[in-house]
């Protein structure tokens, strides 16, 4: 029994030391219950995540990220909008945001405010009118600057994304347009608002309180699903489209956006908007960092070096870091380095000279390519030089054109001495000959 306790110990402890020293790997990636999703990092550029993310599918009220893009571009901030009855017909049996009122008076930002926080739909038909003098023609220029921004599989019917066939986006066409949104620092700021409060206006003389559906940045209404870190950005929910939601949070210097379209409702009550989304920022947080890929320190090939006065070889190294996103458990011995460098390298050399390339791959992804410096200076041997330089004249074109001509000079000489020659001789013949002749005349 005593030696089957110390066996049992044992086993434990080599467990316990197998865990600690088998380094920690990268988390799956997440399962994620909606129609489509998608996980972006905006300083890399990066893509972590994708699910269905070219699937036409109705994007709900997150439309309105766009809606607030074309009035900013398209209108000024410094107007006050005035409601039509146009703009609030046929909302009230529609959708729930039905603030505002006919021959209603509002600045423009607040209207704005407005139709990110709550989500106003008469706000979106309003700005719409206000910017483009109809809902038609600012759909038209809805769809141009989505055609703009490079999205290949959206189109817009209305300015608020109520149900309609004809209205439909995918999760990498909203990134995009998210994204462009955060950009403008005007929406950005407004999506980050848990809660607002706007002016009096003609028809409700009272300030009024906005508070956000995007319950990340709040716990005003649902808490459970309050993100510390998430900065925005917008929802959307209709019975065709499920529950919708485009979110953004920031980590240190990262800022992940994610986007979310068909989550459903669970059993116990829960948004899959919210839910799945939270899934994909933690997994972005807990498994991905920026890490260098090659440093300028790191040695990457040795070269030989002609002429130099104290060595053979010289070490090059990247001119300066790289790095990326990457999973946690990313391994730099791993890292794979394809260069080239410059052929017949000779002195004098300066440190930092540019003398080749560097391609940097992990996993089977390239990251970049860096030029390759010398490491140090390398002085020029002046006799390595002058026989160098003797030695290259007497391999050269011009050494070879040099003798070539001397040689053809050579034979045409020669040649010209034998035809000289043969000439004399005939010449001495028919001299020889005439002197004959004129004695037997005699």
């Amino acid at each position: 029994m005593l030696k089957l306790n110390i066996l049992k110990k044992i086993a434990c402890l080599t467990l316990v030391l197998a865990a600690l020293l088998v380094p920690a790997c990268a988390a799956e990636p997440p399962v994620i219950n909606a129609k489509a999703a998608i996980l972006y990092e905006a300083k890399s550029g990066e893509i972590l995540f994708e699910q269905n993310a070219d699937a036409q599918l109705y994007p709900a009220s997150t439309t309105k990220l766009m809606t607030a893009i074309v009035a900013l571009e398209q209108g000024n901030p410094d107007d006050v909008v005035t409601v039509s009855e146009q703009a609030i017909a046929g909302l009230p049996e529609r959708g729930s945001s039905v603030f505002l009122a006919a021959g209603e008076q509002m600045p423009f930002l607040d209207m704005l405010k407005y139709l990110l926080i709550s989500s106003g739909n008469d706000a979106a038909n309003a700005l719409a009118e206000h910017v483009a003098g109809s809902t038609d023609a600012f759909v038209a220029l809805m769809n141009a600057k989505a055609a703009e921004l490079g999205c290949t599989g959206t189109h817009f019917a209305n300015p608020h994304g109520l149900h309609d066939d004809d209205h439909y986006t995918t999760a990498h066409d909203m990134l995009l347009i998210a994204r462009h949104a955060l950009d403008n620092p005007t929406i950005a700021e407004i999506v980050a608002l848990p809660q607002t409060k706007i002016a009096p206006t003609n028809k409700h003389p009272n300030e009024s309180t906005l508070t956000t559906t995007n319950h990340l940045i709040s716990k005003i209404k649902q808490s459970e699903y309050y993100y510390p870190s998430a900065i925005g950005v917008k929802t959307g929910f209709t019975t065709p489209a499920g529950y919708c939601l485009v979110a953004a949070a920031v980590n240190g210097e990262l800022t992940y956006i994610s986007v979310v379209l068909g989550g459903a409702k669970a059993e116990d009550g829960s948004l899959g908007s919210f839910t799945e989304t939270i899934k994909l920022l933690d997994y972005a947080k807990d498994n991905f960092s920026f890490q260098v890929l090659a440093e300028a320190s790191d040695p990457i090939t040795e070269v030989p070096v002609r002429l130099a006065t104290d060595r053979d070889t010289l070490v090059l190294t990247p001119e300066g870091s790289l790095s990326a996103l990457l999973p946690a458990d990313f391994d730099k011995s791993a890292v794979k380095v394809q260069f080239t460098v410059d052929e017949d390298i000779r002195a004098p050399i300066s440190k930092g000279q540019t003398l080749g390339k560097a391609t940097f791959s992990y996993d089977g992804r390239d990251y970049g390519t860096l030029n390759l410096v010398a490491s140090a200076d390398v002085e020029r041997s002046k006799t390595l030089y002058i026989v160098d330089r003797i030695t290259s004249f007497f391999s050269s074109k011009a050494f070879r054109i040099v003798v070539g001509t001397v040689l053809a000079l050579a034979v045409l000489s020669v040649a010209g001495l034998f035809m000289l020659r043969a000439h004399n001789k005939r010449r001495r013949r028919r001299q020889h000959s005439r002197s004959r002749g004129g004695y037997r005349r005699r």
